[in-house]
């Protein structure tokens, strides 16, 4: 006994035919877009690599740049610092030029007052230095706050406790060092201005070894004599 008429069941059988052959086409379709899904997420993650590959060089470039600009601007201070010492050091030589000479003359001069005829020598040295001869004759003055002593001039070398060398092509201004013939002691110190003029490494005592590492600079002006820097000076 038959079902479907001949002509149902060939209709049906075809229907058949072509629902397997839609199947097959959404299978293959679904099929398709996984491997395609897969395919773009390998993509992706490849990509994410590469980016994360090019994150680090970009890092490490920027790191060499730093790097590079750190060194160009040390390079940069130390040439400026050098050409700082170079203006430094002509300074020094211009100053140098100025009281160089007469301060190492001084200071052998001074190195030597145990051996006879000291004072002759001293003398002989004014002469040629054409040194003005001081003494101090008020250590307490104040003026704005600070110290000023006042100086007078001395009218011999015994008298006198300050030298005064005059600059060169400065008018008014002039070089001012101790009289190494007078032994360094309490009282010049404390009265005769010299703690003043000169810082010192002097306690107590006396002394009559004096050495000069940076002499005084006077001013005098309309006959009135005036520290404009201290000197600084080495007893023993």
């Amino acid at each position: 006994m038959e079902l479907f008429p001949p002509l149902v069941a060939g209709v049906l059988i075809i229907l058949i035919g072509v629902l397997s052959v839609v199947s097959l086409v959404g299978v293959a379709y679904n099929w398709s877009v996984i491997i395609s899904g897969r395919e773009q997420f390998n993509k992706i993650t490849e990509l994410e690599k590469e980016v994360a590959v090019l994150k680090q060089e970009v890092k490490a470039l920027k790191g060499r740049l730093y790097a590079e600009a750190a060194v160009a601007q040390a390079e940069s201070a130390a040439k400026e610092a050098a050409r700082e010492l170079e203006q430094e050091a002509i300074r020094a030589e211009k100053q140098k030029e100025v009281w160089h000479d007469f301060l190492a003359d001084y200071n052998n001069l001074a190195a030597s007052m145990d051996v006879p005829k000291a004072q002759q020598a001293c003398e002989a040295f004014i002469k040629t230095n054409a040194l003005e001869l001081l003494v101090c004759t008020d250590h307490a003055v104040q003026e704005n706050g600070q110290a000023m002593p006042q100086f007078a001039t001395a009218d011999d070398v015994e008298q006198s406790t300050y030298w005064a060398w005059p600059v060169p092509e400065a008018f008014g201004a002039y070089i001012v060092v101790p009289n190494p013939l007078h032994p360094y002691d309490q009282q010049l110190h404390n009265e005769g201005g010299m703690k003043e003029t000169f810082a010192s490494n002097y306690e107590q005592g006396e002394c009559r070894d004096i050495q000069v590492r940076l002499p005084a600079k006077f001013q005098k002006r309309n006959g009135q004599w005036k520290v404009i820097q201290p000197g600084v000076i080495r007893i023993k």
